[in-house]
C-alpha cells in the first residue's frame, strides 16, 4: 500500500504533467471558470488535486486562478449592485441557538417566517459554536430573500438583515448571496424576535410563509404590493 507521502507525491506529479503538455491551451483561457471546466474534463477537480493545480498553473503559466475568481465575482457583485438600484428590498431578523440547536427567521413586522431545529446535514452551522449558529440564519435569511425575489420576478432584491451576533457581517454572505441576487445590508441589534422563535416549540416551513409580507412596507408600497 502506498504511503501517504507516495501518493502526494505522485498527485504533483501528474498535475506537473498535465500542465506542461497544455500550457499553450491553458495560456488562452482567460477566466476561472475555463479553467475549472478544463480542470474538471483532465481529472483535476478533486479535493487533492484542484489545489495543486492552482499551484502549478501559477508557477507555469503565471496565471492566479484565485485573483481571476474575485475578479468575476467583483464584476457580477457590480452589476448586481446595479440591478438592485431600483430593486425591492426585504426585511429580515435572523437569529440561531446553539444551546436549543435551533434557528428562526423573522419578516418586518416581527413575525416567523421560517423555524425549527437545524438539520444534522446543515453546512454551516456546528453543534457548540454560537457563531455558526447564528451564520447558519443569517445564510437561510439570505435563501429567503433569493426566493422572495423569485416570487416577485425581479432581477435583483435587497436584503436589510438585522442580526445580534457582530461577527456575522456581509463578507460571511457575499457569496449565497449573489448566487440568487440579493444585495445584503447587515444590522446588528440589541435584540430580536427571532431569538424568541428559537426557544418556541414546533417549527415553521419557509414554505409556508407568503412571501410578499417580507417585503419592507416603504417597498412594498413603491412596488403595489399589500402587505
Amino acid at each position: 500500500m502506498p504511503t501517504k507521502t507516495a501518493s502526494s507525491a505522485a498527485d504533483w506529479d501528474k498535475v506537473e504533467q498535465l500542465v506542461k503538455s497544455n500550457e499553450r491551451e491553458l495560456a488562452t483561457m482567460a477566466d476561472h471558470l475555463a479553467l475549472r471546466q478544463w480542470a474538471t474534463d483532465n481529472g483535476l477537480a478533486t479535493k487533492a488535486l484542484f489545489p495543486k493545480f492552482k499551484t502549478v498553473l501559477l508557477k507555469r503559466c503565471d496565471i492566479d486562478y484565485g485573483a481571476l475568481r474575485e475578479q468575476a465575482h467583483e464584476a457580477e457583485r457590480e452589476q448586481l449592485s446595479e440591478a438592485a438600484a431600483a430593486a425591492p428590498t426585504v426585511e429580515l431578523y435572523a437569529a440561531g441557538d446553539d444551546e436549543a440547536g435551533t434557528f428562526a427567521v423573522c419578516g418586518p413586522t416581527g413575525a416567523v417566517a421560517w423555524y425549527g431545529e437545524f438539520f444534522d446535514d446543515d453546512k454551516t452551522y456546528t453543534a457548540g459554536d454560537q457563531t455558526s449558529a447564528d451564520l447558519s440564519a443569517a445564510r437561510k435569511a439570505v435563501f429567503l430573500a433569493g426566493k422572495t425575489r423569485e416570487e416577485l420576478d425581479v432581477d435583483a432584491i435587497n436584503l436589510t438583515l438585522h442580526v445580534l451576533n457582530h461577527e456575522v457581517g456581509p463578507h460571511d454572505l457575499s457569496l449565497a448571496a449573489t448566487r440568487v441576487r440579493v444585495v445584503v445590508t447587515v444590522e446588528i441589534d440589541n435584540e430580536s424576535p427571532a431569538l424568541e422563535w428559537c426557544r418556541e416549540n414546533g417549527y415553521k416551513n419557509w414554505r409556508e410563509q407568503n412571501l410578499n409580507h417580507l417585503v419592507a412596507s416603504d417597498t412594498a408600497a413603491d412596488e403595489g404590493e399589500v402587505a
